[in-house]
């Protein structure tokens, strides 16, 4: 018999990919064929580890259920006691920035890097402070990003100037792909999927317009 915990997650598993289901666009079918993949696989919960996100959390959830997809809240809020939300270390805080370094936490759900060992795959949740600059970066990994919250500016090279795009529209990253977002003011939530190379290391991209775009006071609309 499942425990709460297994049915939580399962069921948030489940509730990813119908969302993902109503998705177009390059890397969703790949995201939605890892957890084909992955099944009805046993699930381990780690032990929570919550880097501030309770508060960032229930303001996402309540945007998401704002945008109607409250079966998909109700899920998220119930596995969040289960989630192992930890930081991305492998940057330099000298190059990635103190805001993004203490501003950010990411909970891996399935795959190699989540509880289920041996698939080159990582599914999971994504979580960004309000105003946060993601700075300019890449990895070896193709990469889905499924943002439930919006909108967040993203470019896909230094010094581009920022495209800002809605929640619910998916970006696809190919492998090595530059890219960088400057979230909004609502915290960024997303659902996140590496479909191969997940233990490559990202590493930062250097832009000389960091410190503007860290600076630039975003509009209240």
């Amino acid at each position: 018999m499942k425990s709460v915990a297994e049915k939580a997650l399962h069921n948030v598993v489940d509730e990813i990919d119908r969302y993902l289901g109503r998705l177009d666009g390059p890397g969703v079918a790949d995201v939605r064929a890892g957890i084909m993949r992955w099944g009805q696989g046993s699930i381990r919960p780690a032990s929570p580890q919550h880097l501030s996100t309770n508060k960032r959390m229930s303001e996402a959830l309540a945007l998401l259920r704002a945008d109607g997809e409250v079966a998909f809240a109700l899920a998220l809020e119930a596995v969040d006691p289960y989630l192992r939300w930890v930081a991305y270390d492998y940057y330099p805080r000298s190059e990635i920035g103190e805001a993004f370094a203490g501003g950010h936490a990411f909970a891996s759900l399935i795959g190699e890097r989540g509880s289920i060992m041996g698939a080159d795959y990582d599914l999971g949740l994504f979580l960004i402070e309000p105003g946060v600059l993601y700075r300019d970066h890449r990895h070896a990994a193709p990469e889905l990003y499924a943002p439930l919250t919006g909108p967040h500016g993203w470019r896909f090279a230094p010094l581009e100037p920022l495209s800002w795009k809605p929640a619910h529209q998916p970006i696809w990253n190919e492998a090595h792909q530059h890219h960088a977002i400057r979230v909004g003011n609502v915290p960024f939530l997303c659902i996140f999927g590496w479909t191969s190379d997940v233990n490559e290391i990202a590493t930062v991209i250097r832009s000389d317009d960091w410190v503007e775009l860290e600076e630039t006071v975003l509009s209240s609309t």
